[in-house]
């Protein structure tokens, strides 16, 4: 279940930070001295906080997917008792 909900918000994350950036060019919109440069300066701002947002969202899904390979990866190896030790 929790793989899923991951792969969830993995998708979802662009479509998170499309509307991010909407929103801030429709705030810029709605400003009372607004005009096509104000609009242009919320779809900027817009930008600034989806790429804080969905960045950390981004990085911990790429955390995930790395740990997630690394546990597999532990399950694969071979026991300690046949590991060898480098000569010195």
């Amino acid at each position: 279940m929790n793989r899923l909900l991951a792969e969830t918000l993995s998708v979802l994350n662009g479509t998170i930070a499309m509307v991010i950036i909407l929103a801030g060019a429709y705030m810029g919109y709605q400003a009372p001295f607004g005009g096509f440069f104000i609009i242009l300066f919320g779809a900027a701002l817009g930008v600034i906080v989806a790429a804080l947002v969905c960045g950390v969202i981004s990085y911990l899904a790429l955390i995930e997917g790395h740990l997630a390979k690394i546990a597999n990866q532990k399950q694969e190896s071979p026991s300690s008792d046949q590991r060898r030790e480098p000569s010195l």
